[in-house]
């Protein structure tokens, strides 16, 4: 049974409406759908039935009419408890309802099915004064839709001049349309008409209101006239195209005619042969087709000391480029890929997924529409692109590779090409070193390449071997440069540094950065940043095969120790963050467990820091499994310590108590008291996130036993939370005070005053709350401490928000959502979305109260987090859901807005 209000009020069953028993049920359906789910007054129902002097009988009569209501739809096969009466007044709850459907279209940027679920004006037919704002704000809201729609659409090339044209005519006011049709028609190359629009707009405006146009018209007039380039969203995640590319005519032919007749197209071949430089030269060709964007991945499949990109990563990546951040994205691949697919649909995309290793980890990746075009590259044929155009590449004919050779050496080929077995990567490596070295000639090059046999059996061409230019390359240096290639490519990392570097090499940073800078100008190392170096893989194969254990093991033993030891702050860890993973899964894999171990943990809070989540939970299981290996007590517990954390930040919180009680359990074993407390606090805060709040609290009380004062400060503010949540509050106002006395870290003092600030204000005492409140966001902000002034904010706005001052406790709690997004941190997301949305409902804002509340239950849901949760149910009107929550915790109705 379907509810509708986005056009003529109805409740239909398939495609028969019901019948209602007149005008005066169909405003009492409609005022109760506008409360849907929710609590609306009998008085409220009077005032819509009755405009103005409703009979003595008014109540009864709401009363009768709505129960037969009630009756009219359970008897159409409704549910009984589809309506309800509950203490004033009634509840409606719609399984399937027209405007929650809107809403939730709109959300997931699926504007037109959401502009699908109208059928007319809102409210159409009923006419009731009570009614008219809600319904004047309802077609508002279907206008910025489409105003949403319509821009996607353009930014995307589609032709919208029709349907604009009708809506300038229909809305001769709304400057939003004029403009959209300004630059719908100026993106068809009809820019006199796009001007004439504004003069028209402009005309309008000042006759008949007296006003200029706005600033957003403005522009776009200004910039047609200009005749500036339609600047929608499309972005360009290309690598560079190199600007000698050579031949390849017939295979860049076949494969920009495959993608222009909509057929995806898999690009296969040996290493070296130039499958990312033919799809990449080919992509930048098709680039002004796609006007939504090209996007890249490098997959991995064949990079050395790497594995495969996982499909869940690599559709983070794919979604990130499309501006989605990580912390609204689903858990497990399947979630991610329909996520995937319905963000494409319809928009007009250039995907390069470049270096696939199997059709496992591409199948996912491939998007639903056929407006989306697709290339993949990889060393095998894959065949998980049904219907896909087949591009096998073999080495360059002799012309072409001749050609190639030319232009990259800026001089004639004479044989060099062949010898390197018309490998594109030979080729370029090769005449590089001709362009470094002026005295050579091309002969002798040749000369010197025809005399070298120590080839890479895997590259056998034709009889020839294409390794000779790799050795050569290598012949060619000296000692200290060869010693450096070779311990390169023991190297796990994916790049590495100049610090990195030189402890692999045992030399000064001075004498290490000459090295690479030698290699680099040779062509054997590339500079994908500045400060950086890498191989391609196929010279890093080379490289690692050059190396012998002998040599190696004690290089990868000082590399190790430099990892160990860390950068000391924060950039370090973000520059080093790939190498880190890898280095500590290396470090377990190659025995050198106490160096997994103490990498792992120390990199740990940083990956936590930058909401690298998933490599978090990847280094932390990587260092407890070292740890466990050791079997040394104070290990495993910091280890654990890590895991803990990690499943904390992934929102997997059973798994994150099961680590803390086994970390308890351990430092228990060990008499180590200190760590006791900080396992206590851990476990019981995670008590807290699953609602267990006497439990949480003596869990607090026995670590406060047993606590130094750094430990107990931080046992205190959560102390003060567990305390303040179950309504305790002077309980909970001494914890706070203790724990901002005890608190030396500046981090802390944040910390813990934001949470005294809380709590003065559920005791009323909003002048000194807001005074401590706002004193934390300063010294956040002050420090740069993003998760500092996200907390703070949090805690600001509920203070304001208990004060009644919605707008100031908006404009927190908008802040907040926005830091807690950048750091992909799920549980204080799920917070301050609730903020933002009791805030929103307070100022009226009922759509975007309800749009953050879902966002905030969909959140605590996915994570465990019980009391967010409840608190969502209740900002989305489901008060029943929410107060069995609140009871399962042993809290009041609605513990959060308290004020004594």
């Amino acid at each position: 049974m379907e509810f509708r209000i986005l056009g003529p009020v109805q409740c239909r069953n398939g495609a028969r409406a019901l019948k209602l028993a007149g005008s005066r049920q169909e405003r009492i359906l409609a005022a109760l759908l506008l409360g849907a789910d929710r609590v609306v007054s009998v008085s409220r129902l009077v005032d819509v039935v009755w405009d103005e002097d409703p009979p003595a009988t008014a109540t009864r009569q709401i009363r009768n009419l709505t129960t037969a209501l009630r009756r009219s739809l359970v008897a159409e096969g409704a549910s009984d408890d589809v309506l309800t009466a509950e203490g004033p007044g009634f509840v409606l709850r719609p399984r399937a309802f027209d405007l929650r459907s809107f809403e939730e279209y709109v959300s997931r940027g699926e504007f037109r099915e959401a502009l699908g679920c109208w059928h007319g004006p809102a409210l159409s037919g009923v006419d009731s004064p009570a009614l008219r704002g809600e319904a004047d704000e309802l077609d508002e809201r279907r206008l910025s839709v489409v105003e949403r729609c319509l821009d996607e659409e353009i930014s995307a090339g589609e032709d919208s001049v029709a349907e604009l044209t009708a809506l300038v005519a229909e809305h001769p006011f709304r400057e939003a349309f004029a403009g959209l049709l300004m630059r719908a028609l100026h993106q068809q190359g009809r820019q006199a008409d796009a001007l004439n629009v504004y003069r028209q707009a402009q005309t309008r405006l000042a006759d008949e209101l007296g006003i200029d146009p706005g600033p957003k018209l403005r522009e776009v007039y200004e910039r047609i006239l200009r005749d500036e380039p339609e600047y929608g969203k499309a972005r360009c995640f290309l690598p560079y195209d190199v600007p000698d590319f050579t031949g390849r005519e017939h295979e860049l032919r076949r494969l920009l005619d495959a993608v222009r007749l909509g057929r995806p197209v898999v690009v296969d071949g040996m290493a070296g042969v130039g499958k990312t430089s033919l799809a990449v030269h080919a992509a930048h060709r098709l680039a002004a087709d796609f006007p939504d964007g090209q996007l890249f991945v490098d997959l991995h499949g064949h990079s050395p000391a790497r594995e495969p990109l996982p499909p869940e990563a690599a559709l983070e990546a794919l979604l990130g480029q499309l501006d989605i951040p990580a912390s609204r994205l689903p858990a497990g691949v399947d979630r991610r890929a329909e996520l995937w697919r319905t963000r494409t649909a319809g928009r007009s995309l250039l995907v390069v997924l470049d270096n696939a290793a199997s059709a496992e980890q591409v199948r996912p990746l491939l998007p639903g529409s056929a407006t989306v075009a697709l290339v993949v590259t990889g060393r095998r044929r894959l065949a998980a692109v049904d219907g896909a155009a087949s591009l096998s590449l073999e080495v360059l004919p002799d012309e072409q590779a001749g050609a190639l050779f030319a232009a990259a050496s800026g001089r004639p080929d004479s044989g060099v090409a062949a010898l390197c077995g018309n490998l594109p990567l030979a080729i370029r490596i090769a005449a590089a070193r001709l362009q470094n070295r002026p005295q050579w000639t091309v002969e002798t090059l040749a000369e010197r390449l025809g005399s070298e046999h120590d080839r890479l059996a895997e590259l056998k061409v034709a009889g020839r071997d294409v390794a000779a230019a790799f050795a050569l390359s290598y012949q060619e240096l000296d000692a200290a440069q060869q010693r450096m290639f070779r311990l390169l490519g023991r190297n796990p990392g994916a790049d590495i540094g100049v610090p990195a570097a030189a402890a692999l090499a045992g030399t000064g940073e001075h004498e290490a950065e000459r090295l690479l800078e030698d290699l680099l100008d040779a062509h054997l190392l590339r500079q994908p940043a500045l400060g950086r170096y890498s191989f391609h893989d196929l010279i890093a194969e080379h490289a690692h095969n050059a190396a012998s254990d002998e040599e190696s093991l004690p290089a990868v033993g000082r590399l190790l120790d430099h990892y160990r030891d860390g950068g000391g702050n924060p950039a370090w860890y973000a520059t080093e963050r790939a190498n880190l993973v890898a280095v500590t899964r290396h470090a377990l894999d190659a025995g050198h467990d106490d160096h997994a171990w103490r990498i792992a943990k120390d990199t740990a809070d940083h990956l936590r820091e930058s909401g690298h989540l998933d490599e978090l939970l990847a280094v932390a299981r990587t260092g407890i499994a070292a740890a466990r290996r050791i079997g040394d007590p104070h290990a495993i517990q910091l280890s654990l310590a890590s895991l803990t954390l990690a499943y904390w930040e992934n929102g997997r919180l059973t798994e994150g108590m099961d680590c803390a009680l086994e970390r308890l359990a351990v430092v228990r074993a060990s008499g180590d008291r200190a760590a006791e407390a900080v396992a206590l606090s851990r476990a019981g805060a995670l008590h807290s996130m699953l609602g267990r709040y006497p439990e949480a609290i003596r869990f607090y009380r026995d670590g406060l036993a047993v606590a130094d004062e750094t430990a107990a400060a931080t046992l205190w503010t959560n102390l003060s939370h567990a305390q303040e949540v179950l309504g305790r509050l002077d309980d909970a106002l001494v914890s706070a005070r203790r724990a901002v006395a005890l608190y030396e870290d500046p981090r802390g003092v944040i910390l813990s005053s934001a949470q005294l600030g809380l709590v003065l204000a559920r005791l009323g005492r909003f002048e000194e709350a807001f005074e401590v409140t706002e004193r934390s966001i300063t010294a956040s902000r002050d420090l740069g401490y993003l998760f500092g002034e996200a907390w703070s904010r949090i805690d600001h706005a509920d203070a304001l928000l208990l004060a009644h001052r919605a707008t100031e406790a908006r404009e927190h709690a908008e802040r907040a959502c926005a830091i807690l997004t950048r750091l992909n941190h799920p549980l204080l997301l799920a917070m301050a979305a609730n903020s933002l949305g009791t805030a929103c409902l307070a100022l009226g804002e009922t759509s975007a109260g309800h749009r953050q509340h879902r966002l905030a239950l969909e959140t605590a849901r996915r994570i465990g987090y019980r009391l967010q949760e409840a608190r969502a149910l209740a900002g989305i009107g489901q008060s029943r859901a929410a107060r069995d929550h609140y009871v399962a915790m042993g809290l009041p109705a609605e513990p959060l807005k308290v004020v004594t």
